[in-house]
């Protein structure tokens, strides 16, 4: 390897790994904060473990964070290149655009190919572990998640508060319902409650003790001038699932987002997400489509690294541009016309005949030709 491409290299390899680093930070900073942060601030979750689960966040936003940190970095070095005229000067001793580009596309392929062992494995994974360890900690202390006189609305379709706390139990429990605009369709109080958890259901079970229900018409709930129906109670059990409560992971594991390589392979003819009995012919093969789209979608998402790699280098050769926010700009804009058109063909999956787990593949093949015909540009100017 000769000089100049080591020193591309090095340049490159540098930004890159800065840049992936901070997409990597503000992608799992978000999901903290969106997450687990609430819980950590309201007690429920100790230190370490917080940790623990921030590192199993880690896995799942690489395959964001290496395309978006590898274009960046990119555009920052070869449009400071650019700019201080180090590409003009490489080129007047005889080197060619597709010399300088040697060693970046070989850091893309290497990115890709991790990125794939990413996807396949430790991304499902880590995100199965992650959901199991929320489970655990629900399923081992359910009332850590009601922290007395803070309203919680962790349970979708309720709102739920208890003024004081009695060893296992909670103590001036209110309740409210909520119908789909977020509005109050049943509102229940009670003296003391009790929380438990259902291993065979799988659910959270709340026991209400001495209280009494009130229900809002259903013609105008937020009517609250005329009296409303009333209703007491010794005892009322509400039952919350815990898909709802984690985000919709069920026991077996069945999402194909968490599915491993080898899994997905297997479900190919197999994975049905409804009784066996219910599944048509034609719903088989739209269920067949779907499997074959999230294997696809994998591949195709590793591998924009080396299509967003082979448009960065011509771009920011022509960019010419060494400020860091501009180059972000750029790397953003190109980031997320990729992803939209991602997003756009996987709506497709309810229309099996227009093969969409090929077409899945078509962003790649548009930033690669853009990026050849580009760099083909550069090279004659």
């Amino acid at each position: 390897m000769g000089t100049l491409n080591k020193y591309i290299l090095r340049q490159v390899a540098g930004a890159a790994f800065m840049t992936v680093g901070l997409f990597v930070f503000v992608l799992v900073l978000g999901n903290v904060m969106k997450e687990v942060v609430g819980d950590l601030a309201a007690g429920r979750l100790s230190v370490g473990f917080f940790l623990y689960i921030v590192a199993l966040l880690i896995p799942g936003v690489i395959p964001y964070a290496l395309p978006m940190g590898m274009l960046t970095g990119i555009l920052l070095v070869f449009g400071r290149m650019s700019s201080q005229s180090e590409v003009v000067a490489i080129k007047a001793c005889g080197r060619s655009i597709y010399s300088m580009a040697a060693p970046v596309f070989f850091i893309a392929i290497i990115a890709s190919l991790f990125s794939v062992g990413i996807n396949f494995n430790y991304a499902p994974i880590a995100d199965r572990t992650y959901k199991s360890a929320l489970r655990n900690l629900i399923r081992n202390n359910p009332l850590q998640f009601i922290q007395p006189g803070s309203f919680i609305r962790d349970f979708p379709g309720y709102v739920i508060y208890a003024n004081g706390e009695d060893g296992k139990e909670l103590t001036g429990f209110r309740i409210w319902e909520l119908d789909k605009q977020g509005r109050s369709r049943v509102s229940i109080q009670a003296d003391r409650g009790v929380l438990d958890y259902d291993d065979s259901a799988d659910e959270i079970v709340l026991t209400l003790k001495n209280g009494s229900a009130e229900k809002a018409r259903d013609d105008d709930p937020e009517n609250l001038r005329t009296p409303l129906p009333t209703a007491r109670f010794d005892e009322l059990v509400i039952k919350l699932p815990l898909n709802d409560i984690i985000g919709g992971m069920d026991r077996n594991n069945t999402r194909l987002k968490l599915m491993t390589f080898s899994e997905l392979m297997k479900a190919r003819d197999t994975w049905h997400p409804r009784p066996l009995e219910k599944t048509t012919p034609e719903l088989a093969y739209r269920d067949g489509i779907e499997v074959r789209i999230q294997i696809q979608k994998n591949f195709a998402m590793a591998f924009s690294i080396f299509s967003m790699v082979v448009l960065a280098v011509p771009l920011g050769i022509k960019a010419s541009r060494s400020e860091t926010f501009a180059n972000v700009a750029i790397a953003l804009a190109l980031a997320m016309s990729y992803y939209m058109m991602i997003v756009v063909i996987s709506w497709l999956e309810k229309y099996p005949h227009m093969r969409p787990d090929l077409l899945i593949w078509l962003p790649n093949i548009i930033f690669q030709a853009a990026g050849c015909v580009l760099i083909w540009r550069s090279s004659k100017n």
